[in-house]
C-alpha cells in the first residue's frame, strides 16, 4: 500500500500583491510542512510582512493563493507589532476569543486566570495573568503576544520577529518554545533578522529580495555571509564601525535619578562623542531611565545637559537643550501611521519649515526639501513616496523615520531605545555608521539595546541595570559574561 505524502501545512502558491501600482510581492511560492521550521528572511521592504499578512488573512493577494493542510483555523500568527488590547488584563488578551463559557453571558475572571497562568509560565513571563497590558513594557507585551498564539494550540504558526524586544534570557526561552513546537509536529514559519536564530532553528531558508524569492535552500548550505549577500544583493562589511575616542567634556550628567516608581538612585555621565550603552534584563529599568532622562516620567534627581540643569518632567526643556529621544515603541510614539511620511519627518523641525512661526504657516517647498534630505540621510525606502502614510512603510523603514526626524539639527545628546529592533542587516549597518558619525561629530549617545553584541560592539562604556538601579559600569573590553553577571545581581 502506497501512502501519499501529507499536504504541506502552509503552501504559498505564485502569490502577487501590489499597492498603488507598486508590486510588494511578485510570484512568491514556498511551503512549510509539519515538524519543519522554515525561516523567511530579507531586507525591510522585501515583502515578508505582505506574505505574512496574506497567510494570516488580513490581506488578499491580487493573484495566486495560500492553502492550508492544517486548516486555516489551526494557523496562528505572532506579530512583531503586538495586537493587544491595552486596557484589558493579560489573561483577557490571551483568551480574547473565549472570554465567556458557552451559553454564558458572564466573564469568569478566575477561570481566565487559571487557564492563562500555565501559558504565561511556558513563555517565561515574569508577570501574572491579572496584569494590565498597558502597564507592561514592549518586551513583556511581546511575551503576551506569543502566549496568545500558543493558547490556541495551533498546528501551524507564523512568528514575525518574536525575539526583537527580548534580551538573551527571554530569547532562549522563545527559541526553546520553537524547538518544542517543531518536535510536536507543528509547522513553523519563522521571520527574523537575527541570522544566528535562523541558523539554529530552521531546516530551510526562503530569502526574499524586492518582492521575489531569490533562494529556497536548506539552512546548512548557507553561511551568514552568503545569507546576507542574498538578502541585500551585495557583500556587507563585517563587524561594527570603530567609534572615535570621546572628548573629555561631559554632555550628560545624571545624579540620583528616579521615576518615582521603577528606578531610583541612578547616576552616570556621558561625555561628548561617547556612546554609552545601557544593558540589563527585561524589567531592569533601562527604558524607565531613558524616559526619565528625557522628561517623559519622574521628577526625582538631577539631569544636566552640557552643564545646564533641566527642569524635571519637561520634554520641551529637554528638546530645547539639544536632547533627542528615539522611542522603542515606534508605532504608538514615534511616527504618524495615518498621516504622510513627510509630516513625521518634519515634526521636530517645524520651525525650520514654517513661513511664520507665530502663525504656524507651513512652507511646503521647505518641508519637501527638508524631508527629502532627511530621508536621504537614512536611505529611507518609501515606495509610495513621502506623501504615503507612515503605516505603509516596513518596520525597519518606520524606524528610520523615527531616527531621521531628530537629525534636523545635530543633537547634543541622542537617546536610542532599541534603535535596531526589527531592522535587517543592511539597515543595521547603515544605522551603526550614522551613530558612529554622530559621535565623531561630538554628539553624546545613550544606547539601550537587548542585543548584547550590539551594545558591546558600539559602546565606549556599558552601564548595567539590575532591579531599577545601576549595578555597575564596564569600560572597554567588557564581555557578555561580565554584563550578565551584573544584570543578574552578581558582583562586577
Amino acid at each position: 500500500m502506497i501512502v501519499a505524502p501529507a499536504a504541506p501545512a502552509i503552501a504559498v502558491g505564485n502569490v502577487s500583491k501590489s499597492f498603488g501600482g507598486i508590486a510588494a510581492v511578485d510570484g512568491v511560492s514556498f511551503t512549510v510542512s509539519g515538524g519543519e521550521v522554515v525561516a523567511l528572511v530579507g531586507e525591510n521592504g522585501a515583502g515578508k510582512s505582505t506574505i505574512k499578512n496574506i497567510i494570516g488573512g488580513t490581506l488578499r493577494p491580487d493573484s495566486g493563493g495560500v492553502s492550508f493542510g492544517a486548516g486555516h483555523s489551526a494557523v496562528a500568527t505572532v506579530h512583531q507589532e503586538t495586537s493587544l488590547f491595552p486596557d484589558l488584563t493579560v489573561a483577557e488578551n490571551i483568551l480574547i476569543d473565549r472570554l465567556r463559557a458557552p451559553g454564558s453571558a458572564t466573564v469568569r475572571r478566575a477561570t481566565l486566570r487559571r487557564t492563562a497562568a500555565p501559558v504565561l509560565q511556558r513563555v517565561g513571563a515574569g508577570f501574572g495573568p491579572e496584569a494590565v497590558v498597558r502597564d507592561l513594557s514592549a518586551g513583556q507585551r511581546q511575551l503576551v503576544e506569543i502566549a496568545k498564539a500558543l493558547a490556541a494550540g495551533p498546528r501551524a504558526i507564523v512568528f514575525d520577529e518574536p525575539t526583537a524586544s527580548l534580551n538573551l534570557v527571554e530569547r532562549e526561552l522563545v527559541m526553546g518554545i520553537v524547538e518544542q513546537l517543531r518536535a510536536d509536529g507543528v509547522a513553523v514559519l519563522y521571520i527574523s533578522h537575527y541570522l544566528e536564530e535562523v541558523a539554529r532553528l530552521s531546516q530551510r531558508v526562503v530569502v526574499m529580495r524586492d518582492g521575489r524569492v531569490v533562494a529556497d535552500r536548506p539552512t546548512g548550505e548557507l553561511d551568514r555571509a552568503a545569507l546576507e549577500s542574498l538578502m541585500v544583493g551585495r557583500e556587507l562589511a563585517r563587524g561594527y564601525p570603530e567609534p572615535a575616542p570621546p572628548r573629555e567634556t561631559p554632555a550628560l550628567s545624571v545624579r540620583d535619578l528616579g521615576d518615582g516608581s521603577r528606578v531610583a538612585g541612578v547616576s552616570f555621565d556621558v561625555a561628548e562623542g561617547e556612546i554609552f550603552g545601557l544593558a540589563g534584563l527585561m524589567g531592569s529599568g533601562r527604558t524607565e531611565v531613558a524616559r526619565a532622562v528625557f522628561g517623559l516620567a519622574g521628577a526625582i534627581g538631577r539631569v544636566e545637559v552640557c552643564g545646564r540643569a533641566l527642569r524635571r518632567g519637561s520634554v520641551r526643556a529637554s528638546i530645547e537643550a539639544g536632547m533627542a529621544f528615539v522611542t522603542e515603541d515606534r508605532r504608538h510614539e514615534g511616527l504618524f501611521l495615518d498621516r504622510p511620511i513627510r509630516e513625521s519627518l518634519s515634526i521636530v523641525g517645524l520651525g525650520a519649515v514654517c513661513r511664520s512661526r507665530r502663525l504656524g504657516w507651513l512652507d511646503r517647498g521647505r518641508e519637501r526639501r527638508l524631508t527629502e534630505e532627511l530621508a536621504g540621510r537614512v536611505r529611507l525606502v518609501a515606495r509610495g513616496g513621502l506623501g504615503a502614510g507612515g503605516g505603509s512603510l516596513s518596520g525597519g523603514n518606520q524606524q528610520k523615520v523615527v531616527l531621521a526626524k531628530w537629525l534636523v539639527d545635530r543633537p547634543r545628546l541622542i537617546i536610542l531605545d532599541e534603535p535596531t529592533r526589527g531592522i535587517d542587516v543592511g539597515a543595521k549597518a547603515e544605522i551603526y555608521r550614522l551613530l558612529v558619525d554622530l559621535a565623531g561629530a561630538g554628539t553624546a549617545i545613550l544606547l539601550i539595546s537587548s542585543e548584547m553584541e550590539e551594545v558591546l560592539g558600539l559602546s565606549h562604556r556599558v552601564g548595567v541595570m539590575h532591579d531599577g538601579r545601576l549595578a555597575g559600569v564596564l569600560g572597554s573590553g567588557a564581555t557578555q559574561q561580565a554584563v550578565i553577571r551584573l544584570a543578574t545581581g552578581g558582583a562586577a
